[in-house]
């Protein structure tokens, strides 16, 4: 069941996870708070205690996805997808767009770094999901010589979360930027802008999909669409929040 890569990751999942726990309860934690990282108790030095429990878990998390994918072993991919022999492995020739939402990952890190620490967490999750799309896809590419083959073994492996997975974040890339910009124009100036949006994404949605436009073009559109997105953002929360509050009723104040 166990492969030789996944047993030795595992075995660093364990080491990582121990010695968190061993380091939490030496530098002071408890250990109720160290087995619950921080849940019920304290955890002691926090730098130490998340950097070995980070160990572990991404040790854990590439140990499974090592068992997942059998090592990369070519026959064993053949065999998942019912051929009858592994084909010599070529140079992969698909397109990848991980690269571009990796660029636009860091950028919302840099953004979240100077100006709100709500794009700092968006970068984080767009860099994990990039980082697992495109180890999978790495590995996909060259389990056979036959791109069509790679193509089932990677929708095999992937695809069941693929699609709610990039749904979520794309709704979080929107929503965060332009909820900065809802929060930095006026009460008038939001509704402008949610219905200009909403006109824009309805229209835009409608036409690619009355065109049938290539997968090319549309790449381009969602990748314009980001880009506008994360600079509105930034305007936004360079900008700052207007001043949210309640009028005061009459007589309001008028014990004071």
């Amino acid at each position: 069941m166990f492969t030789w890569g996944s047993k030795y990751l595992f075995a660093v999942a364990g080491a990582g996870l121990l010695g968190a726990v061993l380091y939490g309860l030496i530098s002071g934690g408890e250990l109720l708070g160290v087995v619950s990282v921080g849940y019920r108790g304290g955890v002691g030095d926090h730098a130490g205690y998340a950097l070995l429990l980070g160990v572990g878990v991404a040790s854990a998390a590439l140990g499974v996805l090592n068992v997942i994918v059998r090592d990369g072993d070519a026959d064993e991919g053949a065999r998942l997808v019912g051929v009858e022999g592994a084909l010599a492995v070529r140079t992969p020739r698909a397109p990848s767009y991980w690269g571009p939402m990796g660029a636009f990952g860091l950028a919302c890190l840099v953004v979240g770094a100077a100006v709100s620490q709500a794009f700092f967490i968006l970068g984080l999750v767009v860099l994990t999901v990039v980082l697992l799309e495109w180890l999978v896809l790495a590995w996909s590419d060259r389990a056979t010589g036959d791109q069509a083959v790679n193509s089932v073994i990677r929708d095999r492996v992937i695809g069941p979360i693929e699609v709610p997975l990039l749904a979520l974040l794309g709704i979080a890339v929107i929503v965060m930027g332009i909820s900065r910009v809802f929060l930095a124009v006026s009460e008038v100036g939001s509704v402008v802008v949610a219905a200009v949006v909403a006109s824009l994404i309805f229209g835009t949605a409608t036409s690619l999909a009355k065109s049938k436009a290539p997968r090319a073009v549309i790449s381009g559109v969602v990748a314009v669409a980001a880009i506008a997105v994360l600079a509105g953002g930034i305007l936004g929360a360079a900008v700052g929040e207007r001043q949210i509050g309640h009028p005061e009723t009459p007589g309001e104040g008028a014990g004071e």
